[in-house]
């Protein structure tokens, strides 16, 4: 390995080390929210026909209850990124590089995508306080969802993991639970 280290940067021996699966499904993804949608959408809605309107039907997300194709965009961006987690972090849990710089990386990539996130809601540059609307939208859930993965997986072994995925899913709970009894009523 050592012999590597004097012919390759960092950078070059991250990207030989890539989950090519990963990457295929992130591009499939992004094909879909990017291009397949709203083309389809474009498409489809000027169609009157029967299987076009199913096809419609799965290329928005369920109001409230149900499940369409289309609300599988947010689990699957959720997913690629924990599963990118060990391959990112590989080098701070095995102590070759500071744990600092993996706190400087996961801090930029949180406002990054949270900043993305106010971004994409419109309404960030009116500098309309009320019109800002904090954690509505998809980049602005994976921001928060990776940085506690991410503090889970740099600090904790697998068994402390899974106690702290319980105590989320746990308070997780309590909090719907005392919303929907005390303040939807």
């Amino acid at each position: 390995m050592d012999h590597l280290k004097k012919h390759y940067t960092p950078n070059t021996m991250n990207r030989q080390q890539r989950l090519s699966s990963l990457d295929a499904l992130r591009g499939l993804v992004l094909f879909l929210l990017v291009f397949l949608q709203p083309v389809l959408w474009s498409l489809l809605s000027r169609i009157d026909a029967p299987f076009a309107t199913a096809l419609l039907y799965h290329l928005d997300h369920e109001v409230w209850e149900g499940f369409r194709f289309w609300d599988l965009v947010m689990p699957l961006f959720l997913f690629m990124s924990g599963t990118s987690m060990p391959f990112s972090f590989s080098r701070f849990l095995r102590g070759e590089a500071p744990k600092s710089v993996a706190y400087r990386k996961i801090c930029r990539r949180f406002i990054i995508l949270f900043v993305l996130g106010m971004i994409v809601q419109g309404n960030l540059l009116g500098f309309n306080l009320h019109a800002i609307y904090i954690y509505t939208n998809t980049l602005q859930a994976i921001a928060v969802g990776y940085v506690i993965a991410a503090l889970l997986v740099l600090h904790f072994r697998w068994r402390g993991q899974l106690v702290g995925i319980a105590l989320l899913l746990l308070g997780f709970y309590v909090a719907i639970q005392i919303i929907g009894r005390y303040f939807l009523l």
